[in-house]
Order: C-alpha cells, then sequence, then structure tokens
C-alpha cells in the first residue's frame, strides 16, 4: 500500500477532523523512521518505504485507536459535583430567601431559575473550542476593556456613591464581576507575547493596570485587587515557564516587591494620614480579639453567631441575626449553613469547593496546551481569591471579604452566570486537552543574534512584524 492511501484510509477513522494534519505528520515521521532504517539496512527506497508502511499495521486499526486517543472527553465526575453543589446552593437559598419576609418563596424560585440557567451556560461553553481566543487575543481583551469602559460611563447605576453596576434593557448586571471575563483573554495575551523580551512584560503589566484601573474608578478596590492579583500570578507562571527572553528572578522579584509594597503602602497612608473612620476601618478589618471593636460592626455579629453555632443542628437565636440587618444573607451564605445546619455541614461544603478549585487547577496545570493551561489558571485564580476572601468573611476573620463572590453560595444573576462561563472554559480545556493543537504563535518581535567572526562582532536584528 502506498504511503498516501495508507494516510487517507487512516484519518478517514478519526473523527476529530482538526487533529488530522497532527497525526498526520506524527505517523509519517514513524514512516520515516523506519524507511531510513531500513535502508540502512540495505534496502532499496522503494522497497523500504513499501516495508516502512507495512511495518505501521492496518491503517483502521491504526485510526481507530488514534480516534480514541484524540477524542474530547467530557469530565462527567466534575459536572456531577457541579450539579450537586448547584441543587444544594438552590435549596439553601430557596431556604433562606424564605426565612426574610423582605423576599419570600418568589426569591426562593427566582433563585433556582438562576441556578439552572447558570448550570445550562456552563455546558454550552464546555462544549465550544477555547483555542478560537488564543488566535485572536488581543483584539479581543482591546475589545473587551473599551466595551467596560463604555458600559462604565454610559449604562452605570449609581448606587450609595459606586457606580459598579450597570443596567441595560431592565437588565442589571454587576461591572465588577463581568471584570472576571477579562483573565481568559488575558492569558491569551500572554502566550500571544511567547518568544518577546521586555517589551512583552511590560505590555503584560499595561493590560494588568488597565483592568484594575476601570474597576477603581467604579470604585471596587477588592475587585480590582482580585483580578490584578490573578494578573499577577498568570505573568508570574508565564515567567517561571520561560515564556519570555528575560533575567526571570530579577522581573518575579521585582513584581513581587511590587504586590506586596503598594497595598503596605496605601494602608499606611491611610492610617498614619487618613480621616479618623479610615484608621478604624482599617483597625476593624485586622482585628482578631479586640472585641471593644467588633460592637456594632457586621464582622462582631458574625463571630457572635459563630460562637453560637453547634457541630450539626440549629444554632440558639440564629433568626434574630439572619432575618435583621445584623447580618446580609447575600453575603454570608455560608454563614447561614452554619447556623442553621451546623459547622460540620458548612465545612462539608467548603471542602466540596475546595477540592473542586483544586481539582481544576491541577487540571489546568497538567495541560500540554499552553494556552489550555495559561487561560485555565486564570479562571482558577480569580474564582479561587474571591472564595477564599468570602470565607475569610464567612468565618469572622476578616472584613475584606464582605461583598466576595462564593462559588455556587452566593445570591444574584451577575455571579452565577459569569462564574458559570470561567467553569465552562476550565471544561472546555479538560475536554479539548487531547483534541488542542498547540497555536503557531506568530511573532510580533523576532530577535536574531548572529555571531560573525569578521571582527568579533555581534549584530542584532530586530524585525517588527
Amino acid at each position: 500500500m502506498e504511503r498516501r492511501d495508507y494516510l487517507e484510509l487512516m484519518t478517514g477513522q478519526i473523527r476529530c477532523k482538526k487533529m488530522c494534519p497532527v497525526i498526520t505528520k506524527e505517523v509519517e515521521d514513524h514512516i520515516e523512521d523506519q524507511k531510513q532504517a531500513f535502508m540502512a539496512e540495505g534496502m532499496k527506497e522503494e522497497e523500504a518505504e513499501k516495508a516502512a508502511v507495512e511495518e505501521m499495521g492496518d491503517p483502521v486499526e491504526v485510526g481507530v485507536e488514534m480516534d480514541q486517543i484524540h477524542r474530547p472527553k467530557m469530565p462527567w465526575k466534575a459536572i456531577f459535583v457541579i450539579a450537586l453543589m448547584q441543587i444544594l446552593s438552590g435549596m439553601f437559598a430557596a431556604f433562606f430567601l424564605k426565612q426574610n419576609e423582605s423576599y419570600g418563596y418568589i426569591a426562593g424560585i427566582r433563585q433556582i431559575f438562576r441556578l439552572a440557567m447558570a448550570f445550562s451556560v456552563m455546558i454550552l461553553v464546555c462544549y465550544m473550542d477555547y483555542s478560537w481566543i488564543g488566535k485572536h487575543a488581543r483584539l479581543l481583551a482591546g475589545s473587551y476593556l473599551l466595551f467596560m469602559v463604555l458600559m462604565r460611563h454610559f449604562f452605570a447605576l449609581q448606587i450609595n456613591g459606586a457606580v459598579r453596576w450597570i443596567g441595560v434593557g431592565g437588565f442589571i448586571v454587576s461591572l465588577s464581576l463581568m471584570s472576571w471575563l477579562f483573565l481568559p483573554l488575558y492569558g491569551a495575551v500572554l502566550y500571544r507575547y511567547r518568544g518577546e523580551g521586555y517589551g512583552a512584560v511590560l505590555k503584560a503589566i499595561v493590560w494588568m493596570l488597565l483592568i484594575a484601573g476601570i474597576l477603581i474608578t467604579c470604585p471596587d478596590i477588592v475587585m480590582a485587587g482580585t483580578v490584578g492579583l490573578s494578573c499577577v500570578f498568570m505573568l508570574m507562571l508565564a515567567l517561571e515557564k520561560g515564556w519570555y527572553q528575560v533575567a526571570v528572578t530579577k522581573v518575579m522579584t521585582g513584581i513581587g516587591i511590587s504586590v506586596v509594597g503598594v497595598p503596605v503602602g496605601i494602608l499606611a497612608y491611610f492610617f498614619f494620614f487618613g480621616a479618623e473612620y479610615q484608621k478604624s476601618r482599617i483597625l476593624a478589618m485586622f482585628a482578631v480579639n479586640k472585641s471593644q471593636m467588633m460592637e456594632g460592626t457586621t464582622l462582631g455579629a458574625v463571630r457572635e453567631l459563630l460562637s453560637k453555632c453547634m457541630a450539626v443542628g440549629r444554632a440558639t437565636g440564629v433568626e434574630d441575626f439572619w432575618t435583621g440587618d445584623r447580618i446580609s444573607s447575600a453575603d454570608y451564605m455560608m454563614l447561614g449553613i452554619a447556623g442553621y445546619c451546623g459547622i460540620l455541614v458548612m465545612v462539608l461544603c467548603i471542602a466540596i469547593i475546595a477540592g473542586l478549585l483544586c481539582w481544576f487547577l491541577r487540571s489546568a496545570l497538567k495541560q500540554k496546551n499552553q494556552l489550555g493551561m495559561m487561560m485555565g489558571f486564570g479562571c482558577v485564580m480569580v474564582l479561587a481569591i474571591q472564595f477564599l476572601l468570602s470565607l475569610l468573611a464567612n468565618i469572622g476573620v476578616s472584613g475584606f471579604g464582605q461583598g466576595a463572590w462564593c462559588l455556587f453560595f452566593g445570591y444574584g444573576r451577575s455571579g452565577q452566570m459569569v462564574s458559570a462561563v470561567l467553569m465552562g472554559i476550565l471544561l472546555s480545556i479538560y475536554r479539548h486537552q487531547n483534541v488542542t493543537p498547540e497555536l503557531v504563535v506568530e511573532k510580533r518581535a523576532v530577535r536574531a543574534k548572529i555571531e560573525e567572526k569578521r571582527g568579533g562582532t555581534r549584530c542584532w536584528f530586530v524585525i517588527i512584524l
């Protein structure tokens, strides 16, 4: 059988057609290597070609085997866990909303409908091929930033002096939560800059500052910090992988010092030179055992309710906290689980979410496709940071997490939909791990170093594409 006929018959068994060129090249390389080995043994070229093709085995069987390897694989276990957590979240949400007379049954039904819609969106995104984002990374990222700026200035709703929400056609959407969708785009941008030098790092920092700047103007300092820190982690991962031609240790050290130094400097400034209420807020944020600072605060109410919670069962007087104005059920749903069901139930929910996030992180970092690895890492980072902040608030450690989004256990359309999109991207990355070939990045700048023996000089050429 001729090589061409063999390859045509083999690739006819493969259902994922975009992998056919990759598989064809892999098989052709094996045939060529075997051909060269036969020729080294004394065979003529035509005889060696025919023998090498026959050595590969039956083309149908090889094609079927390749099809099994290079085909989408659904993460059914993860989808089952997500569906289970969505159901539990809906049940708890309906129960908690029922306890508050200002919401009632209708709000609970609305929340269950949102969860069902979010799950559907997640499955839809899961079946999409994420790799197209990498092909148009900078265009998509720039367009999304422009979109957020336009929404911020023309459709923003001012609530208590902040413009963190936008209203379009009767729908109200959180602009802060929408910023999470920039993270996979940012990962694709970092991927497109591979092979470049310090200019790539500088451009990556500019992208980071742009999204953080938009959030600061809302203002939403916590979300700006969440998204900015996620971008920093992604950039440091890209540096650790050797994507850019820079002094990695020095650049990572500089970024680390900036990440720690800037927030500390801002807090120090407001603590020593700010108004008294700003100093009080800083002290309350970090207060651990100073009960006098907790009186009349949400953080104090959280700690008071936790002190009354049992291992299993309803805490004494939980209704006074939950139905009153002391604790917002929207931000402290996990605390409500501890109050009405017991601390062990809360710990179980936390463990499941943490386990799911760890699985997402492990799956992302194990990706052979570098684009999928970086995009998945960004999605996990923003979900994990927000979950950690929410957890710290729900267990009374810090008030910084008040308003942070807890995966699954949170009210609102925006949070459910955005987190569903991110989880859908993560599932898509896992699903396509064996079927998405590495993109060939067209370098914007290629540096060629030529050693000239004439005079021992070095010439550097920079080609700007």
